[in-house]
C-alpha cells in the first residue's frame, strides 16, 4: 500500500481512500499509520484500521485515553512489567497473606502453596469467617499489629479497591494485587485458565495496532474510556483503573444503555449456571415471553432446571453451545463453582459428559438477547448461531475476558455474521474479570 500524509484538518477524513495507508499526526505529535478499511481485524498488521472515517476525530485525541496511547511506546511497557515483576516474585518469596477468604483467594492460595510458596493464612473483614480453617489455612480478622511490614495479596473481586484502602493505613505493608501475583507467578489467565496471565498483560503490547483499531470500533464515550481502563488494568497491572469505570454488578449482561425491556423477553442464555442471570434479569425488565437456559454442569442444570420447574416458557438445556455438535468429559476441577457455592442432590464429582449444540440447531423462536458466558466458547458459539443472529438480529452480550484476543476477536466473530451492529464495552468487577462486550 502507499502512504500519504493525511493532512491535519477533519474534512480531510471524508477524503480517505479505502486501502490507502496514511500518516496521521496525533495531537501530542506522535505520527501513526492508519487506513480506513472493512477488513477484519485479524488481518490488522502494521497499521491502525478504520472502518469509518468519523472515527479519525477519536484517533485525533489518542493522548485522552493514556493507557491506549502508551501502546504506541510498547517496548518502555514491557520494561517497567519486567522490573515490578521481579520485585513483586521477591516479596512474595518472603511469604505473605492473602485477604480474600472466597474464590479468588482460593485459587492464588492453591497456585501459590502448588509453587511452594509460604501462605501463612487468609484474612477477612467478616467476623463469621474469624477462626475458621479454608483448606487448612486460618482465617482471621486484619489487625495493625500483625500486618506491619508484611505483604499482604489482595484477592478480591469487587471490593480489592476498598481493601487496598483499608490497608495502606499499616505501617510498613506491601500490598500486592492479584493482576500483580498472577504475572509474577505466571499463573492461569482469568476465567478457566485458557491461557497464561501474561498473555493478557502482554498481548496489547505486541498487538498494539489491532488493539487500537479494536478501541476505533467501539461506539460511546463511555465504552471508550471503560476500554482504556482495561488496558491500563492489562498493561500497568492496575486495579486502580476500574474504580472509575465500573458498573453496578446487578447490571451485568443487560445494561440499560445497549438492552432495551423488548430485547429482554426473548432470552438465550449461555452458562445459565443456576439460572440466576434469568432471576436478575427478570428483575430488572419483568417476566420473559420464552427463555432458553444452555448449562452443561449438572448440578447447576438441576438447580436452574428446579427453579423454573412451574414454568413452561422456559426451556433449561443441559447442554453447551458450539460451532457444531460436539461431546467431550466433564472436568469437575474446572467447575465455575471452586468454592462449593453451590448445593445441590447432583454431586459436582460425577461422571458426565458435556454435549456442544449449535444455537441454530436448538431454537427456532425469535431471539431479542443473547448472553455469552462460557469460558473461552464464545467465539464458537457465535459462529453456531449464525443463522439466529442473522435473522433477528439479538442484542448480544458477550464475555470478553476468557481470551487474550477477546477483545478484537469476538468482533470479528460478530462482523463476519452481520457488520451493522454498534458496539459497547462494560466492567463489572475491579480485576480482569466480568468484562461484557455488547452488540446492539
Amino acid at each position: 500500500m502507499k502512504t500519504t500524509r493525511l493532512p491535519e484538518f477533519y474534512p480531510a477524513a471524508d477524503e480517505m481512500q479505502a486501502g490507502r495507508i496514511y500518516s496521521l499526526a496525533l495531537a501530542d505529535g506522535k505520527v501513526v499509520p492508519v487506513s480506513r478499511s472493512e477488513a477484519f481485524l485479524c488481518d490488522v498488521h502494521d497499521h491502525i484500521q478504520l472502518r469509518h472515517p468519523a472515527k479519525l476525530a477519536v484517533l485525533s485525541r489518542l493522548q485522552d485515553y493514556p493507557n491506549i496511547s502508551a501502546l504506541l511506546d510498547a517496548s518502555a511497557v514491557l520494561a517497567e512489567l519486567a522490573g515490578r515483576r521481579q520485585r513483586i516474585r521477591e516479596w512474595l518469596g518472603e511469604g505473605f497473606h492473602i485477604f480474600g477468604a472466597f474464590k479468588v483467594g482460593l485459587r492464588l492460595a492453591r497456585h501459590a502453596r502448588a509453587l511452594g510458596l509460604d501462605v501463612k493464612g487468609f484474612l477477612d473483614n467478616d467476623p463469621a469467617k474469624q477462626g475458621q480453617l479454608l483448606e487448612g489455612l486460618a482465617i482471621d480478622l486484619p489487625t495493625s499489629t500483625m500486618l506491619e511490614n508484611s505483604v499482604v495479596v489482595v484477592a478480591s473481586g469487587r471490593h480489592g479497591n476498598a481493601i487496598s484502602r483499608q490497608l495502606r493505613q499499616v505501617a510498613g505493608i506491601r500490598l500486592v494485587n492479584m493482576h500483580e501475583f498472577l504475572y509474577a507467578l505466571d499463573g492461569p489467565g482469568p476465567g478457566l485458565g485458557n491461557e497464561k496471565f501474561s498473555s493478557f498483560v502482554e498481548a496489547p503490547l505486541l498487538e498494539p495496532w489491532r488493539f487500537i483499531s479494536a478501541f476505533l470500533r467501539l461506539d460511546d464515550e463511555a465504552s471508550r474510556k471503560v476500554y482504556d481502563a482495561l488496558i491500563g488494568m492489562r498493561t500497568r497491572l492496575s486495579i486502580t483503573s476500574a474504580q472509575q469505570v465500573m458498573s453496578p454488578w446487578s447490571e451485568e449482561y443487560f445494561d440499560r444503555a445497549f438492552v432495551q425491556p423488548g430485547h429482554a423477553a426473548r432470552f438465550v442464555d449461555a452458562g445459565a449456571a443456576s439460572g440466576d442471570t434469568l432471576h436478575r434479569l427478570e428483575a430488572n425488565f419483568g417476566p420473559v415471553e420464552q427463555a432458553w437456559l444452555f448449562e452443561p454442569e449438572l448440578p447447576a442444570y438441576y438447580e436452574a432446571l428446579r427453579s423454573v420447574s412451574d414454568r413452561p416458557n422456559v426451556w433449561v438445556f443441559n447442554m453447551g453451545l458450539d460451532e457444531a455438535p460436539s461431546r467431550t468429559t466433564y472436568q469437575p476441577e474446572l467447575s465455575y463453582d471452586i468454592a462449593g457455592e453451590l448445593s445441590s442432590h447432583v454431586p459436582a464429582s460425577i461422571t458426565s459428559y458435556i454435549q456442544g449444540v449449535p444455537l441454530d440447531a436448538v431454537v427456532q423462536g425469535k431471539v431479542g438477547l443473547f448472553k455469552l458466558d462460557i469460558e473461552g466458547m464464545e467465539a464458537a458459539a457465535l459462529r453456531g448461531a449464525r443463522a439466529v443472529i442473522s435473522r433477528d438480529r439479538p442484542t448480544l452480550a458477550v464475555c470478553a475476558y476468557h481470551r487474550s484476543d477477546d477483545f478484537w476477536r469476538l468482533m470479528d466473530e460478530v462482523s463476519a455474521i452481520r457488520s451493522d451492529y454498534r458496539i459497547g464495552i462494560r466492567l463489572y468487577a475491579d480485576i480482569l474479570e466480568d468484562i461484557t462486550l455488547y452488540f446492539y
